[in-house]
């Protein structure tokens, strides 16, 4: 007994999508939608692609469009209610807390995949080193207000079975200045 498949039939019946064949191929002026990608596109990597989620921290743009994940939490008092006949408790909110930032990424030297990412690594480095609060520019920051970020963790986790590139993750808090107004009495 014979099987016939039909892979591309079965792709589009499964998935609803075929990709082009050979990206990059005879397609040098394919320029993306913008009403359908979105309008984060700030940049293009060394074969001219564009970056959608582009990370520069303090001046430094991170390799390879790291992952970005932004977690929060608000904090509030929980009452207990007294009595048979309510059942639960009354919540009070309090305030927010500070943005959790974690960036993932891998540096990998586009220009020269057969050698370790020496220069993108120390670039990190020399950002992980920083005792100050840093700038962050990244579309998602800026749609939750994120200017600023301190870098509290960091590690460069080994890359078995993956040589030339390096792994690192930066777990930040956002940073706010706050400052004082002095009212006068009269």
């Amino acid at each position: 007994m014979k099987n016939e498949f039909n892979i591309k039939k079965m792709i589009i019946n499964n998935g609803g999508y075929v990709g082009l064949p050979f990206p990059n191929l005879n397609f040098e002026n394919l320029q993306p939608d913008l009403l359908t990608v979105g309008e984060a596109i700030k940049g293009k990597n060394i074969l001219g692609k564009p970056f959608f989620m582009d990370v520069t921290i303090d001046g430094v743009r991170l390799p390879n469009e790291p992952l970005i994940t932004i977690s929060s939490k608000k904090n509030i008092v929980e009452t207990a209610l007294i009595g048979n006949e309510r059942k639960g408790t009354v919540k009070e909110f309090i305030s927010n807390d500070n943005y959790k930032i974690k960036i993932e990424g891998v540096c990998i030297d586009m220009k020269n995949p057969k050698s370790y990412p020496t220069e993108q690594v120390q670039n990190i480095i020399d950002l992980v080193s920083k005792n100050i609060p840093v700038s962050i520019s990244n579309s998602i920051c800026e749609l939750f207000q994120i200017n600023e970020i301190v870098i509290k963790n960091y590690s460069f986790p080994n890359m078995q079975g993956k040589p030339f590139s390096q792994g690192y993750i930066l777990m930040c808090e956002s940073n706010e200045d706050f400052y004082a107004i002095k009212k006068s009495l009269q």
